[in-house]
């Protein structure tokens, strides 16, 4: 890919805040690009070559949401313990997944994925399947140096993923009262960890 200048970058990261934005309050049936480039300014030549279209464009949205999600999963995690960076990822993946835009859009892909498969398959490659493949980078080299005892730290990954969201995500996404607080989301991040690192629930 090649580099962005700055001017370039600003312009991207307005588009796409722009796209979040109409998204979440259009669906992605009733989104036009005209109504992204009415927001963030710019041209549909800009953004087609940016992002290839609307579906890219949403794509790209998952995208930099994941890329927020996993940054604690840097190489300075080389030099931290295991428990300190899942802790860490657990968290940030999870204040992705519970922000009130990542819900909007997650509801919106919902209803949008049998009208449109490969938005759906899309949005999964550079979402979901990005987010374990990074952490199962860091879980190889934890087994390798046997810091974790996995068998399979690929599926070890996409099941820690569903670990820290226990039902709270879901409860979210539904709506449903009381909405989940900081503290049983850091409950459930730090009980996954526990568990999924020793096999132990924490104790209250």
């Amino acid at each position: 890919m090649p580099t962005r200048n700055p001017r370039g970058n600003r312009r991207r990261a307005a588009l796409l805040e722009a796209a979040k934005a109409v998204f979440v309050e259009r669906g992605y049936a009733g989104a036009t690009l005209d109504d992204v480039i009415a927001l963030a300014g710019g041209s549909r030549a800009t953004l087609y070559k940016q992002f290839g279209g609307k579906e890219g464009l949403f794509a790209a949205v998952i995208a930099g949401i994941c890329a927020e999600i996993v940054a604690p999963l840097d190489e300075a995690a080389a030099d931290r313990r295991p428990e300190d960076v899942l802790l860490a990822f657990g968290r940030a993946f999870m204040a992705g997944l519970m922000e009130p835009a990542g819900l909007a859009l997650y509801r919106v892909l919902i209803g949008e994925a049998e009208r449109f498969p490969e938005l759906a398959a899309a949005v999964y490659r550079s979402g979901p399947v990005v987010a374990a493949e990074q952490l199962a980078i860091h879980l190889h080299r934890w087994t390798a140096e046997r810091q974790v005892a996995l068998s399979d730290p690929d599926l070890a990954a996409r099941q820690f993923l569903e670990m820290v969201k226990g039902d709270l995500h879901f409860r979210a996404l539904l709506r449903l009262d009381p909405f989940p607080s900081q503290k049983e989301v850091d409950d459930c991040v730090r009980g996954a960890v526990r568990l999924f690192l020793r096999g132990d629930t924490i104790h209250k």
